[in-house]
């Protein structure tokens, strides 16, 4: 292996990166903007291959393994820290459907399989152009031919105004001493001075001085690996699509869900801008009115086609899609970026009464007897502006519905079926992190707040009776302060932290558990089998 192909070449290597579970590389996430775009996904209820390049300690890649039974997932990474860790959970776990490679990209086994599914966050934009190629390279032999690939990668006209933050923290980190953390905490505190000052870099460009605000606050093993790789890289979206174009993948869309309409990226007066604009045309338009400054691009070799509201239906069949929301209500607003938009009045107000809290497919929607006053094309049409407008949601398979009051749920002796769940949120520490759970009802994660995750494991461990008194008890225990809503203030009158505590709980009863009830997540009464 030559230095330009070591996988270490100019990358933050003495410091592990963060874990973390990242939902929109769920499968039937990026199946559904596949179907949006006329592209057949791959199918996935008889069995499907995942790899995930760049997995770090693979918490996406555990949690949809979990969830996804019937598939098989491959991470690769090429840091021992992050590997050793996913074999670690894999053991505690009992996750046999789950395979490890501690490997660089420019040499990867001979026996790696093709995947119906291949993903990368955080890697397009920090790894070499050696190393990229490797990874295209990888694409074009693994991937098959349905199969979807889904990247990340900073983008432009967003990072604009942001690169001289980048610039300044590599130029300081530079000269500074000591390992990856402490070099970009030096360098940090002297950027931090510099916007204090209100130099003119940060009086012209306020965007610049917000970012730096909100890195003071980030996890300082974010900003080394996000700021100080040597081959950090800024993309124009065109010359992604002509990277992907080059190995015979075609875009297929793009996460968030909302980026697939220019309708919510650009306001109403700029359409005759995007009316007849090719691919790369219409993603560069969007980019420059958003101002975007990341992307979640998926690629795919099947060509886009003009579907009938039932060949959509077709494809999209095991795709189930409910209110986001058991409160969700008309009229619906939204904002993205300069953008608002809403949605009132029919077809969606109908659609609210029939659906309820239930999953529905496609086909199921289009043959509703109460839905027949509309076309097939209103009803696909409204379905897709639910989803991204988030008053719909889409998951891979139908939750629970209906599921017992709220009342009856928090009286009852609650399970946690998955051993994955279980050690999730089994947790000695809290520090304001999100904990990936695995639903297999969904085929993805269930996000929650690690204070939450405490709450649902003292509930199993020990009841309703004192819950809250075990609560404070714990975080005293651990010195963690929960914080005025307001002004951040750490609460530590014992009064305030008891009823601040049982605000929470509160919380937890009326939105966090029913949900985690319908996903099927926690159970009522005794252990569900684990598939």
């Amino acid at each position: 292996m030559t230095a330009h192909t070591s996988p270490s070449a100019g990358y933050v290597t003495d410091v592990a990166y963060l874990p973390g579970y990242y939902p929109f590389m769920a499968p039937a996430r990026m199946r559904y903007v596949a179907t949006l775009q006329g592209i057949r996904p791959p199918a996935v209820s008889e069995g499907f291959d995942f790899l995930e390049l760049g997995c770090g300690f693979g918490s996406t890649l555990l949690t949809l393994a979990a969830a996804n039974p019937q598939g098989r997932f491959t991470g690769v990474d090429f840091m021992p820290v992050h590997t050793e860790q996913i074999e670690r959970e894999v053991a505690a776990t009992d996750l046999r459907n789950v395979r490890v490679l501690c490997a660089d990209f420019a040499k990867m086994p001979a026996d790696l399989p093709q995947f119906d599914f291949i993903a990368l966050h955080g890697v397009f934009s920090w790894v070499s152009p050696e190393l990229r190629q490797c990874v295209l390279e990888i694409i074009r032999r693994h991937l098959k031919p349905d199969g979807i690939v889904e990247v990340t990668y900073n983008c432009m006209p967003g990072w604009s105004s942001l690169l001289p933050v980048r610039t300044l923290l590599r130029h300081f980190a530079g000269r500074a001493e000591g390992d990856s953390i402490a070099r970009v905490r030096q360098a940090l505190a002297i950027v931090a001075e510099m916007r204090k000052a209100d130099i003119p870099i940060f009086h012209d460009q306020p965007r610049a001085a917000q970012l730096v605000d909100r890195l003071m606050q980030a996890d300082l093993h974010y900003v080394a690996h996000e700021y100080l790789n040597e081959h950090w890289t800024v993309f124009h979206v065109a010359d992604v699509l002509a990277m992907f174009g080059g190995i015979g993948l075609g875009h297929a869309g793009r996460l968030p869900f909302h980026h697939n309409h220019w309708e919510l990226c650009a306001k109403p007066q700029f359409a005759a801008q995007f009316q007849g604009a090719d691919i790369a045309t219409l993603e560069t338009l969007k980019d420059h009115h958003a101002n975007a400054m990341f992307r979640w691009d998926l690629f795919s070799r099947r060509p886009r086609e003009a579907w009938t509201p039932w060949q959509r239906a077709d494809a999209a069949a095991d795709l189930f899609f409910r209110t986001a929301s058991p409160q969700a209500s008309l009229p619906h607003t939204v904002t993205y970026g300069g953008v608002s938009a809403g949605i009132a009045g029919p077809p969606h107000d109908r659609m609210l009464e029939v659906m309820g809290n239930s999953s529905w497919s496609l086909p199921m929607l289009l043959d509703e007897p109460q839905l027949a006053a509309f076309t097939s094309e209103a009803l696909v049409e409204a379905v897709d502006a639910g989803v991204a407008m988030g008053l719909f949601r889409v998951d891979g398979g139908a939750v629970i519905d209906p599921i017992p009051p709220v009342e009856t749920i928090a009286a009852a002796p609650l399970t946690v079926p998955l051993e994955f769940n279980r050690r999730a949120i089994t947790r000695e520490d809290i520090v304001n992190e999100q904990v990936g759970l695995a639903s297999l009802r969904t085929g993805a994660g269930h996000e929650i707040g690690d204070l939450h995750a405490v709450i649902l494991d003292e509930l199993i461990a020990g009841g309703h009776e004192g819950l809250e008194e075990r609560i404070a008890h714990r975080l005293v225990r651990t010195e963690k302060h929960l914080r005025e809503h307001t002004t951040g203030r750490p609460i530590t009158d014992p009064a305030e932290r008891a009823k601040a505590v049982g605000i929470i709980c509160d919380g937890f009863f009326t939105a966090v558990l029913p949900e985690l009830v319908r996903q099927g997540i926690v159970t009522l009464g005794a252990a569900s089998p684990a598939h």
